[in-house]
């Protein structure tokens, strides 16, 4: 082979060589895949939210209205214990006390067969976290809430009597503290009745207000 060929054959495999290298040195210096061109700021915050209390029994006085069906509204108290099974499930008993007003019911009836103008009820019921969350009162301070489902049944001293009652409702809460929530429920009882010598059906919507502490 003359000597002006093998000179070009080892420059040409120079060549080579060179251009590999430069192309495994750009290689070594591209960023990876998992390693972003550009990382966003992140900015870490303190959020201190409010702890619920371990404890599992919650006892809540309340007041609010009753409206009796064909009667008028009235104003209602009583207490409320509530068990709690899980976080999202729990149980309660609620004891109220009203009166009716016979007067509103000869008024819109015409008759008068109302003796006892005392109704007091209990009931028994289950209810659920249907959807737990917070509230942010500033960057750094959070409320537990949650929204609640609640049904049962119960007894209802209406007119002298005990009449069987069932009844549905939704409530509001907020923990202001780990041993302390409040919040609001709207409830509707219902039993049936023969003040006028007809038996109907009352269904009675009930408002409350309450705190509640746990122990």
């Amino acid at each position: 082979m003359k000597t002006e060929t093998k000179i070009k054959w080892m420059m040409a495999l120079l060549g080579v060589f060179l251009q590999s290298g430069y192309v495994l040195a750009q290689d070594s210096q591209m960023p990876q895949e998992d390693t972003p061109l550009i990382a966003p700021p992140v900015e870490e915050r303190q959020v201190k939210e409010a702890r619920i209390d371990q404890e599992f029994l919650e006892l809540t006085p309340f007041s609010g209205f009753y409206a009796i069906e064909k009667f008028s509204t009235s104003p209602v108290y009583g207490l409320r214990a509530a068990l709690y099974l899980s976080e999202a499930f729990f149980l309660e008993a609620n004891y109220g006390q009203t009166k009716a007003d016979a007067e509103a019911f000869v008024v819109r009836t015409g008759t008068f067969v109302f003796t006892d103008d005392s109704v007091s009820y209990w009931n028994v019921n289950v209810s659920y976290n249907v959807f737990p969350g917070q509230i942010f009162l500033t960057r750094n301070r959070t409320l537990n809430a949650t929204i609640y489902l609640s049904g049962g049944v119960g007894q209802t001293e209406f007119d002298g009597r005990n009449r069987f009652t069932f009844n549905v409702g939704t409530g509001y809460s907020i923990f202001f503290t780990d041993w302390m929530n409040a919040g609001f429920r709207l409830t509707v009882h219902s039993f049936e009745a023969d003040l006028a010598g007809v038996k109907d059906r009352y269904f009675n919507l009930e408002g409350l207000l309450g705190i509640g502490f746990f122990f």
